[in-house]
């Protein structure tokens, strides 16, 4: 047990290690908490000096507030201006939301760059390229692209030197779908 962000319990993920982990265990803590619905709802906060002010209006402002500081307490140092520099919840999370896809569109690309330039090392055996073509595909998926088994199999075909031309060519007619892992069981 721990005491991650004002959240008592298991550690939470910490937000640079994965968003999407980081943002579905926040989502969980502020809908416990019941204050999930300032985030989600665009309402303003009362800007008005009324001295009677209505007791809807200061519930839902004391609601935006909670949910705020939950949110602000539960980021790293580095990323606190970005939900420091807001007033309601709503923009706090749609600002970590937005700064982490653009984080996470990088990372595709880079990745997508990766893969689409993937070719066997000369001083690398087919296991150890086979298992390189399988980490792409797994970082594609951690940034929610999956990728199917068979393309990934006609990537690695794709990025295997001359010498294995002629199994290339019997694999890339077989009249199926291809596996990765018959696909590195042949070329072995």
């Amino acid at each position: 047990m721990s005491d991650y962000g004002g959240f008592s319990g298991p550690r939470f993920a910490q937000l640079d290690d994965d968003y999407k982990v980081w943002a579905a265990c926040h989502r969980a803590q502020l809908k416990k908490e019941k204050l999930w619905k300032a985030v989600v709802t665009d309402l303003p906060a009362s800007c008005s000096d009324d001295k009677k002010s209505d007791p809807v209006v200061e519930e839902w402002d004391a609601m935006i507030e909670a949910a705020l500081a939950t949110i602000q307490m539960s980021v790293k140092p580095v990323h606190l201006n970005i939900v420091t520099s807001v007033y309601k919840a709503k923009e706090a999370w749609d600002a970590l939301k937005v700064m982490f896809e653009a984080r996470d569109n990088s990372q595709l690309l880079r990745i997508m760059d990766e893969l689409s330039s993937l070719k066997k090392g000369d001083d690398e055996n087919i296991i150890k390229f086979a298992s390189r073509a399988k980490m792409i595909r797994d970082e594609l998926a951690m940034l929610g692209n999956p990728m199917d088994d068979n393309t990934l199999a006609l990537r690695v075909l794709s990025g295997i030197p001359s010498e294995y031309g002629m199994l290339r060519t019997v694999l890339d007619n077989k009249g199926t779908k291809l596996f990765m892992s018959d696909v590195t069981a042949e070329l072995l």
